[in-house]
């Protein structure tokens, strides 16, 4: 496909699939990412490679150096500016593609590996892509000042989704990746219902009235700060050190409600946070997860899965990243969901990808 400014854009077609294909558990009908504004679409497109901005607008290309130090908010509007059916991938999309490649690559542990140990795979250290600093595989120059990204789908195909040259590339490591439709509010599961966040008009900013909260009753979408809706949370018997030392207060847990964080702790505040394996997250006492949060993999909906990490701060606005990046091991996966940083963040090790659906 092209952009309205005539750039190539390399992207990969999954057909629509059902929930029941994946696990009938899981419920029925289209998985929500293939419904967008109340439509049933039959396809969705993702970027095959990590995006690169080029003429102002997000693109998907063999051979570069992905996108990187870009916030939210300049991810969201570079996608956008591609024409009419492309977006930010969102978190929709990226579980729909998680989970069809979980489900079609034997339902066991993720099969997909990537950069996460500077240029090469943690786990097959004979796996390398090109890094784009020019070092050797598996060098650590950190302290150098030089990154471990790799030139995008430069790695061997076991980095791709579905283990052949024509998969999605570097979904696991290299750098983690914006996903819009999700966010974090004091704690609280905040989406754009289905796959809305796909449409160019969707309002995402911090005050728009489309992100709704997850009854966790029955599952039912409500208003945001609605009673009984499901939150992360730091561990129940641990608390907030408020002393400058940043703290693991872990394991990462869902609950309906949150424990109060010190006075002053708002979205720019980079203290205490929560993590856990995405296997490993803690449900609370009384709670019953509802499907929703497992189609969207933000809670497990299986334990077979090894690799990838949520982390969690439960106070002011956290935007997501998925994925992981160049340096992070077996943090990194397809799972891996990291809700620590507001929207206004900007890393070396986060970029973004589009994705396309009309």
């Amino acid at each position: 496909m092209y952009t309205k400014k005539g750039q190539p854009v390399f992207l990969r077609r999954i057909p629509r699939f059902n929930l029941e294909d994946i696990d009938p558990s899981l419920g029925t009908g289209p998985h929500p990412a293939f419904v967008v504004g109340g439509e049933v679409k039959s396809e969705i497109w993702i970027g095959q490679f990590p995006g690169i901005v080029s003429n102002g607008e997000l693109i998907s290309v063999p051979g570069v150096d992905p996108a990187n130090t870009i916030n939210f908010d300049e991810a969201l509007g570079y996608a956008r500016a591609s024409g009419p059916g492309f977006h930010l991938m969102t978190n929709a999309e990226w579980a729909a593609v998680a989970l069809l490649t979980w489900k079609s690559r034997g339902a066991g542990d993720d099969p997909v590996r990537g950069n996460t140990q500077w240029g090469r795979s943690h786990e097959a250290q004979w796996e390398a892509g090109t890094r784009q600093s020019g070092d050797a595989p598996g060098e650590d120059t950190g302290a150098q000042g030089r990154s471990g990204r790799t030139l995008t789908g430069s790695g061997p195909a076991t980095w791709r989704h579905d283990g052949t040259p024509a998969g999605i590339a570097d979904l696991v490591g290299n750098v983690w990746e914006w996903v819009a439709g999700l966010r974090l509010v004091g704690g609280e599961i905040q989406i754009i219902p289905d796959n809305d966040a796909a449409f160019a008009s969707t309002d995402m900013s911090a005050s728009s009235p489309l992100w709704k909260a997850i009854r966790a009753s029955d599952g039912a979408l409500v208003s945001p700060g609605t009673s009984g809706t499901l939150k992360y949370d730091i561990n129940p018997n641990k608390s907030y050190s408020n002393d400058n030392t940043i703290q693991d207060l872990g394991p990462l847990t869902l609950h309906t409600t949150t424990q109060t964080p010190p006075a002053g702790w708002d979205s720019n505040t980079y203290q205490d946070y929560a993590s856990a394996l995405y296997k490993d997250l803690v449900v609370g006492t009384g709670i019953t997860v509802p499907n929703l949060l497992k189609v969207l993999m933000l809670a497990p909906h299986t334990t077979s899965i090894t690799k990838g990490r949520l982390y969690a701060r439960p106070y002011g606005e956290r935007l997501p990243i998925r994925g992981g990046d160049w340096g992070n091991g077996g943090v990194a996966g397809l799972a891996a969901l990291y809700l620590l940083n507001p929207r206004g963040s900007r890393r070396w090790g986060v970029g973004a990808r589009p994705a396309f659906v009309l």
